[in-house]
């Protein structure tokens, strides 16, 4: 490989962490603000009405979606051909990605996932709600916990 072509992968690379930043600044920037002008609890408030009201219009608008039926079906069909004990460890297996969902991608597509793996759409709706209070308090006590120690820092105490 010529320096040539070695710079141009390097080039990519460091536009892909940059163009990585950038989306990261602009889909947490929000949330982070929301916490730094309204504080830990009021923010959480916010945040959680907010993102029930997406998860919820996105709950709505994929329940009809063709594509989450497919894979419904498919993963029934694989589930019932699996031993009673081994249904019971996927069934915690469900709940458990779903509740990771929740935390690192959002209620959103925690939602999805809640159809996708056969979940009522009247229960998605339900569980969005936890799913939304959960992840807005795990990511609002984070960055309130950032401001709250950069300002000690800089405070010297």
């Amino acid at each position: 490989m010529g320096w040539k072509e070695r710079v141009r992968k390097d080039l990519y690379w460091l536009g892909g962490i940059t163009l990585a930043a950038i989306w990261y600044i602009f889909a947490e920037g929000w949330l982070i603000l929301m916490v730094r002008i309204f504080g830990f609890s009021l923010s959480t408030v916010i945040v959680t009405l907010i993102l029930i009201i997406l998860s919820w219009f996105v709950i709505y608008v994929a329940s009809g979606a063709g594509n989450i039926g497919r894979f419904r079906e498919w993963l029934k069909e694989k589930e019932d051909s699996i031993s009673p004990g081994a249904k019971t460890a996927v069934g915690g297996g469900k709940v458990l990605a779903v509740l990771n969902t929740a935390v690192f991608l959002g209620p959103m597509v925690s939602a999805v996932l809640m159809l996708m793996l056969g979940t009522g759409r009247n229960k998605a709706y339900l569980y969005s709600v936890f799913c939304a209070f959960l992840c807005a308090v795990v990511w609002c006590g984070f960055y309130s916990g950032i401001f709250w120690e950069i300002q000690r820092i800089f405070a010297g105490s």
